[in-house]
């Protein structure tokens, strides 16, 4: 089997969109909520193929084009991760999806405007983008994320081993913790992640089994997706920094060094969103505000609290997500029914846990 795929990445953030070579593969469903989960059931290898070793690392997401089920949309997407369950969003794959579909020309860039607007049916919901290009070129895209909420505000959690921490739970596109660096008493640089990782995995692992929130998206999926460490920025033009702890092996380390996790390397867009969402029910951050985020290596993301809306009785944002992609590649990978390791493997010197 051969699949094409163009390579990019979002402020760090390497996302391998496929763009050609899934036909034959019958993705079915009504909904690209069904969708995921038709791909996640029956084409799980797709993951592990493009992914792992030898043709992806553990930092590799994927994004699928597929045709949309919303006939208002231009496009549906299929977010993979290195987990088997699929994120419902993502700001990077998408600010990266977009990106590479008009410059691939997957979809044409309207050449006449300097916008070209994109609807992508996602998992989580519709979402529109509005790509600012040049000529052939998507300089940078504006991304209307899925309504944004705050769940829990000046939470007390309590984690086994480290005390109990004041936090916000929010939803932007996936639930998270928000957790501040200076109460963890860690400095968010790359060298510190090792530690980062595994402070964001007991704090996720206490709010799973204390904090009960259920995914707007799809009744059924509850629980907390990830952990945001926030600090103040180090850049004084910015508003904030982050690291945001991604989960990757479910259950605890297998040795003692074993790290069960991963931190976005951008800013990451939806932890952005949610963290917006929460200043906003705080009254720290005003409708129409920007706030520049920087990610653990300094790169910089900005979400603007665009406008309100009542989510079934609850106060959300409309966030919307700015940000730039740059595509590094485009190839053909190759699937061979000979190849012993066509679905790829782990070695756990560079693997999070123990496969």
């Amino acid at each position: 089997m051969i699949i094409d795929v163009v390579d990019a990445h979002s402020s760090g953030a390497p996302c391998r969109i496929v763009t050609g070579g899934l036909d034959r593969l019958g993705i079915a469903g009504e909904t690209m909520l069904e969708k995921k989960r038709y791909v996640e059931s029956h084409h799980d290898w797709l993951r592990t193929s493009l992914l792992r070793e030898p043709r992806g690392h553990p930092a590799l997401n994927a994004d699928l084009v597929l045709p949309p089920c919303d006939p208002t949309a231009d496009v549906g997407l299929v977010i993979i991760n290195q987990r088997p369950v699929y994120p419902m969003m993502s700001g990077g794959n998408i600010l990266c999806f977009v990106s590479a579909i008009l410059e691939a020309g997957v979809l044409p860039i309207d050449q006449t405007q300097p916008i070209t607007t994109v609807r992508v049916d996602t998992p989580a919901g519709l979402v529109v983008a509005h790509a600012t290009c040049s000529g052939d070129r998507v300089d940078h895209v504006t991304v209307e994320n899925v309504p944004s909420y705050a769940t829990h505000l000046d939470h007390e959690l309590e984690v086994p081993g480290l005390g109990t921490f004041t936090v916000d739970v929010a939803y932007g596109g996936m639930f998270y913790v928000i957790v501040s660096a200076e109460d963890l008493d860690v400095t968010i640089v790359p060298e510190n992640a090792a530690d980062i990782c595994e402070l964001g995995e007991r704090i996720r692992a206490a709010a799973v089994n204390r904090i009960h929130v259920d995914n707007p998206a799809s009744t059924g999926m509850s629980g907390v997706d990830a952990v945001n460490i926030v600090s103040a920025p180090h850049d004084a033009g910015n508003h904030g920094r982050s690291a945001v702890v991604m989960p990757m092996v479910p259950g605890a380390p297998r040795r003692s060094s074993g790290v069960r996790a991963l931190i976005d390397r951008c800013p990451c867009g939806t932890g952005t969103s949610a963290l917006v969402a929460a200043l906003v029910s705080k009254g720290e951050l005003g409708i129409g505000d920007d706030f520049r985020q920087e990610s653990i290596i300094g790169e910089v993301y900005t979400v603007n609290a665009a406008r309100t809306l009542d989510l079934d009785g609850t106060r959300a944002i409309v966030p919307a997500l700015t940000g730039s992609a740059h595509l590094i590649a485009k190839s053909q990978i190759i699937v061979d029914d000979d190849d012993p390791l066509r679905h790829g493997f782990t070695v756990g010197d560079i693997w999070p846990g123990a496969y």
